[in-house]
Parts: C-alpha cells; structure tokens; sequence
C-alpha cells in the first residue's frame, strides 16, 4: 500500500474517532455479587457512558457498610462506527453486619450536570451461613486462549431447592453480556418442561455486575415456578434469543497499517453480526408431598404464609336484605390457586358462594391479597354474623395452620322483605257497589199546580226509561257479584290455579338456558304455595323420591345464587335441565 492511500485512510480513521454528540449521558451501577457474608466484600462497579470524565463521591454512607472508592477507568468503543466513551468507577463494599441493605442511587457528576445511577440492594448473611442466589464462578468456563471470560452465558437462580407440590417457587432468569458486546436480546425467554408450571417472566432493569474479574451487563426476567407432582423435577435450560456485535478481526489488508500506528485497532471497530440463543443451566428440584398429618377438613390448598382480615356492611339491615362480609387473605404463597375461606356457626343465615378479587404487590403473583366477598341474608333475626375459618399450609415450619375471625356485630331482620311480591299473587281491586246517581221522586218532576190534563206516573214515558237504566244497572252488579263468589269457591280456584300451573309448565319447554331456573322456581313456588325463600325448607319436607328431590336441591341452589352470589349462578346443561323438568314433571301430574 503506498504512503498517500495510507494517509488518506488513517485520515479517514482519524475522524471517525470523535465522539458522537448523539450519544446521550447515562449512569448505571451493579453488583458484583447479591449477597455476601459478614467479613467479606463486594464490589459496586459505577459506568458513566457518554462523556470522557466523571466525579463521584469517595465514600458511601450506608449503616452497617464501609463503601470506598478505589479505582478508576476510561475506555472508548465504536460501533457501526460511531465512537463512544466510556469511565467505570469501583467501589469496595465491606459488611460490618448482618441484613438487607438498600445503596440508594449514587450522584455522578459530568458535563455540568448531575446525573444518578440505579439503586442497589446487598444481602448479609452471618459467616457460617451459605449465600442464597449467588452465581457461581467455579461454574463459569474461561477461554484458555485469551485468558479472559465468556462472552455471554445465561444462568438459573432458585428460591429454594426443595419444596412441596403446589407451592410457588420465585427464581430468576439471568443473562450476561461483557461490556464490550453490543446488540439486542429477545422480549424473555423460553421454558418449557414437564411437571411444573410457570408464570410469564417479568424483565427487570438491566443492571451491571463483575464476574470473574469481568465486566458484564446482565438482564434479568423474574418468574416463579410451581410443582405439579411430587418427586424430583429436572428444570431444562430457558433460552433467549439475541443478535450481538461480537468483537470480529481486522480486515485483510489493513493489518500493516495499524501496525505503523503501533498496532492500536480501537475496541468495536470491527465487529461481527450474529444470532445466538443463550441457555442457562440446567437445575433440579426436590418436592415432597403435602402432609396428611394435621391437615384440616377445610383446607383448601392455599401453601405460604398468610394473614386474615374481615369486615362487614352494612351493620343493619331489613328483612330480605343482604349483608356483604368481607375477608382479605394477604401474604406470600399461592394466591391464586388457594380457595375461600370457611363460614362458622353460620345457622341462621343463607350464604352463596363468594366473589373473588386478587391484589398483587409483584410481577410474580407471589405477594399480595386476594378478597372474598359473601353476601348473607338471615333466615332468622341475627345479632353476629358468621365466624371465619382459613387454613393453611406454612412450608417453612411444615405445618398446616388455621386463621380465625371472631363474628360482627349485626343487626339483621329475618325472612322475606315485606316489599317483595309472592310469585304467582295479583291483587284484586274492589268492585264499588252501585248508587243510584237519582231517586225516581227526583227525576219526575210534579205536575204544575192548576194543571188541567194529568198522566198516571206508571205510564209517564221518563219514568219508565228511568226504571230500566236502574235495573240494567242492578243486572250488571248482579253478575259481577256472582262471577265473584263463584271464583272464591275451593273448586272453581283450584281448577284456576291447575290452569295456570299448566300453562307455566308448558312455558318451560320453550325457555332459554339462561331463564329457566328463574321460571322453574317460580313454577315450583306456585305448585306448593310457598314463598321462594321457604322452598328449601319445604322440599326437605316433601315425599319424593331421591332424584326428583336431587334435581330439585339443584334448582333452588342455582336460583338462590343468580339472586345473591356476585358471580352468578352457573350456566345449566342439558342433562341437568331434563332432570328438573322430569322432577316437575311428576309434581304437576
């Protein structure tokens, strides 16, 4: 290569080196480690990118942790040829205690301006104790080449190694990148295995950490895993996909001309595009069944630790009128899988099932509170509302445990409003008695005194008209009065009601899904002359056979929840509305 071609090229070289004006200010810090023991220390590594100098404060100032500042670096890289630059300040984290320990953002000037990193959070554990969540280095292979890390790998960290079926395990998908890779990763990774479940992952922000003496970015998805069978489960690799800029090789041809210029060849310069899927290691976990021993009769699957709160509204009410009890579960565990909790001494009141409502206070679904709300109504007049009952199983202590609440103070009217009309009951109006609006003295006025001609008033054509309105008058009331008495008649209201009832049996067969269970009941009603609220005490007291009196039970549930239960009553199959019609079937015969 001639003298001016070198020249004109390293020209060109010279100016893509300055800095792009583009590239905006950013600060991050990372960890070079979560956790540590007490006596020992870690490392907090500050990157400033987008400037060539930065200042920091020298020391940080957080209880129970000595933080100093002992090293200091600049670097630049280019990628598709644009340069950018680069300081990493490290810190040295020593533990003087036990705990968890909040580094809040460190202040770092540059440009004029202030600028502050990522918040960290740093576990102490005693000295004896093992680090929870720890990355392993021994497990990290080394280039025996270059002396110098990978460039990227993927790691798995559990909560826990062994659990029990059922309970919700958080874990954490890591991925690491050195500093000096660039590119893009997948929106989260994929994991799938068999005998566990798995939430959606959660990505959280990107943070910085040293590894084997090397620089990495990490990405990290939050999830949690959950046993669906008891023994060990192998957990597989979960991959994420990513197109880097790996560090390529100096292009044929130029090797010459950078060793004229001492061999210098700028860092991302030349870089190679490439696809990869990042896997982290395999894991497995040891699950152990839910004891039998000790398990409540009401336990219905909930696995954390928990804590229960019930309320009630309103404190009075009428007869026929709904009181909503409410009870918040909160805690960490399963929220959710678990079930509601258990009414006590609940006699008295007619429940329906809750409605259910969850809180969560992470990505996971791990921590939070889930809501029931019962709506009751009293059979009877009530002073309290009913006692709660939630138990459940505690993996750290390996026991199943009961929360109760005492009951509220109420005060509830029993039976049916004294609003709400009996199905089946029209009122009847009273049929006024008829009054003459005249007296026949009053419509026939008296011949004039001094008269000369006279009629008899027998005869007299007004008198007569008179006398047949008042009659025609008198026939009508007759007949109403009649058709009256007849209807009161036993006979002739028992043909009355048989009609009826015929005719809201025959209305069943053309029915939707979706109103039957309002119409049968109300057919139910009229067929035994009772109020719906009562039908469940009268079907109790019935000869039937037992699956007309199943069938039943089934009608007066589902009505009785599409009236009270937030959730609404279930949808009916087919099989079941035969069952019910067949059941009425027999009533009506």
């Amino acid at each position: 290569m001639n003298l001016p071609l070198r020249i004109l090229i390293m020209i060109a070289f010279l100016g893509l080196l300055r800095p792009s004006a583009a590239w905006s200010q950013e600060a991050t810090a990372g960890l070079s480690s979560p956790a540590i023991q007490v006596g020992q220390s870690a490392e907090i590594v500050v990157t400033v990118r987008g400037t060539k100098s930065a200042d920091v404060p020298q020391q940080l100032q957080v209880p129970g942790l000595d933080i100093q500042l002992f090293g200091r670096s600049s670097r630049f890289e280019m990628n598709n040829f644009q340069v950018t630059s680069s300081i990493a300040l490290t810190y040295r984290v020593t533990a003087r205690q036990a705990g968890e320990f909040d580094i809040p953002p460190i202040p770092v000037q540059s440009g004029g301006k202030t600028i502050s990193t990522n918040p960290l959070r740093l576990q102490v554990v005693p000295a004896a104790a093992p680090l929870p969540g720890v990355p392993s280095a021994s497990n990290r292979s080394v280039s025996a080449s270059t002396g110098q890390g990978e460039p990227f790998f993927g790691d798995l960290v559990l909560s826990k190694k062994k659990a029990y079926v059922g309970e919700v395990i958080p874990a954490e998908l890591r991925y690491y990148f050195r500093s000096d890779i660039g590119g893009e990763v997948g929106d989260r990774p994929v994991l799938a295995g068999e005998g566990f479940t798995m939430q959606k992952p959660a990505q959280s922000p990107k943070r910085e950490q040293i590894v084997n003496g090397e620089n990495y970015v990490v990405f990290s998805f939050q999830t949690a895993l959950t046993a669906a069978k008891s023994g060990r489960i192998e957990i597989p690799a979960a991959t994420l996909e990513a197109r880097l800029q790996l560090p390529g090789s100096v292009p044929s041809g130029f090797e010459e001309m950078f060793r004229q210029f001492g061999g210098m060849v700028p860092q991302g310069m030349f870089t190679d595009s490439r696809q990869v899927a990042i896997e982290t290691r395999p894991a497995s976990l040891e699950i152990l069944p839910l004891p039998k021993d000790g398990r409540p009769q009401d336990f219905s699957g909930a696995i954390g630790q928990f804590e229960m709160e019930a309320t009630a509204s309103p404190l009075k009410v009428a007869a026929g009128e709904p009181i909503t009890l409410r009870v918040t579960v909160s805690g960490q565990g399963n929220l959710d899988a678990m079930g509601a909790p258990r009414l006590m001494e609940a006699d008295g009141w007619k429940s329906y099932p809750p409605g259910e409502s969850v809180t969560v206070n992470d990505a996971i679904r791990f921590s939070g509170r889930k809501t029931y709300e019962f709506l009751l109504v009293a059979r009877e007049s009530q002073s309290r509302t009913p006692a709660v009952e939630f138990s459940y199983f505690d993996p750290n202590s390996a026991s199943y445990r009961t929360l109760t609440k005492e009951p509220i103070a109420v005060e509830a009217q029993g039976g049916e409003s004294r609003l709400q009309a009996t199905p089946g009951q029209t009122a009847t109006a009273p049929v006024p008695s008829a009054s003459p609006s005249a007296s026949p003295a009053n419509a026939v006025a008296a011949p004039p005194a001094g008269s000369r001609s006279w009629r008899p008033l027998l005869v007299d054509p007004r008198f007569l008209g008179i006398q047949a309105a008042l009659g025609l008058v008198a026939l009508v009331a007759l007949g109403l009065v009649g058709w009256r008495l007849r209807s009161l008649l036993p006979g002739v209201r028992r043909k009355a009601a048989a009609r009826a009832l015929s005719r809201s049996f025959a209305a069943l067969a053309t029915t939707s899904n979706d109103d039957f269970c309002e119409a049968a009941v109300n057919h139910l009603a009229n067929t035994w002359q009772v109020r719906p609220i009562d039908l469940a005490a009268r079907l109790e007291s019935v000869p039937l056979d037992d699956g007309d009196r199943l069938a039943l039970r089934e009608l007066v549930t589902r009505a009785e929840e599409s009236r009270y239960s937030p959730r609404g009553t279930r949808p009916i199959d087919q099989r079941s509305r035969d069952r019910i019609q067949t059941a009425l079937a027999r009533l009506h015969l």
